[in-house]
């Protein structure tokens, strides 16, 4: 079990003794990310054993605490802020039991009042239709940080994610891998008192939003150089749609600067299209090899 915390006194000590009370004898590894308090030393006093990430983001915690559990069939990550209960943990390792490679634990459909700050219900909502129409990946939880992963998802997912974008990026890499993923709801609860959400609605937002592209961009190539294409086309043709109109009522060409433009935005149009069949074809060529070094003993 690994869970990533910083400026987590308040609340880490509960969370460690609740998981080794629901799952007695589980490894249970916190990684303490850059805190000004003392949370390894809470941690460390309720049986846990403590790593130091100095690089401040979650996703450098998660990424550490991955690599101190390479013996683990399955990884539990959880947030050490007391919103998610141990006693859900059970019905998340069942469905990873039955095979799936990564099961995330769901919070839209029973939560305490003012679990959620403003603004965040609807953030999620509103990423996973973003997600829903880049990927086709039908989820209720993108940001769910309570999750069961399984050593073959770990083993083959490149995670570089830093921040709190790092479930996005748990979620995309089991879509680009073909990992089957349940959900399972669970019950989110408000933050004890004195225990502040280190997420950022606009900054933290923002980054997601740039992930969320750069992998669409990645791992979708044609469609993401082809809307773009298609787009530059439209443009080179409605300017140039204004040139030719001109030409043909004067027989003159008054708006050259128009027509080099329409020329440079079709030409463009034309390298997005190029780009995003070689890049394609690159990718094809990368999952038929990583297909191949799976199988190798």
């Amino acid at each position: 079990m690994v869970i990533p915390c910083r400026d987590e006194e308040v609340a880490v000590g509960k969370v460690v003794s609740d998981f080794h009370r629901v799952i007695p004898g589980a490894r249970v590894v916190v990684v303490d990310n850059a805190s000004t308090d003392a949370t390894g030393q809470r941690a460390l006093a309720a049986g846990a054993e403590v790593l130091r990430e100095g690089r401040e983001g979650k996703g450098f915690a998660l990424v550490r605490g991955f690599g101190a559990v390479p013996e683990a069939d399955l990884v539990v990550m959880v947030d050490g802020d007391d919103t998610y209960p141990a006693e859900d943990l059970p019905a998340l390792l069942s469905a990873a039991q039955r095979g799936a490679d990564m099961v995330i634990g769901t919070r839209l459909s029973s939560f305490d009042v003012g679990a959620y700050r403003p603004g965040h219900t609807l953030g999620n909502r509103l990423f996973v239709v973003l997600v829903r129409v880049l990927f086709g990946v039908r989820t209720q939880d993108l940001f769910s940080g309570y999750r069961v992963l399984s050593r073959r998802f770990l083993d083959a997912s490149p995670l570089i994610a830093q921040g709190f974008e790092i479930e996005t990026e748990l979620s995309l890499q089991a879509l680009a891998g073909k990992f089957p993923v349940a959900e399972v709801p669970v019950h989110y609860r408000a933050r004890p008192e004195r225990s502040a959400s280190k997420l950022r609605t606009f900054r933290d937002g923002y980054r997601i939003l740039i992930a969320l592209l750069t992998f669409f961009r990645d791992y979708r190539p044609l469609t993401f150089f082809g809307l773009a294409g298609t787009f530059l086309l439209l443009l080179g043709l409605s300017a140039g749609g204004v040139v030719i109109t001109g030409y043909l009522e004067t027989g003159q060409v008054f708006r050259l600067p128009l027509a080099v433009l329409s020329v440079g935005l079709t030409m463009l149009s034309a390298m997005c299209f190029i780009a995003g069949t070689i890049l394609s074809s690159i990718n094809r060529r990368t999952s038929e090899l990583a297909a191949m070094l799976a199988r190798r003993p």
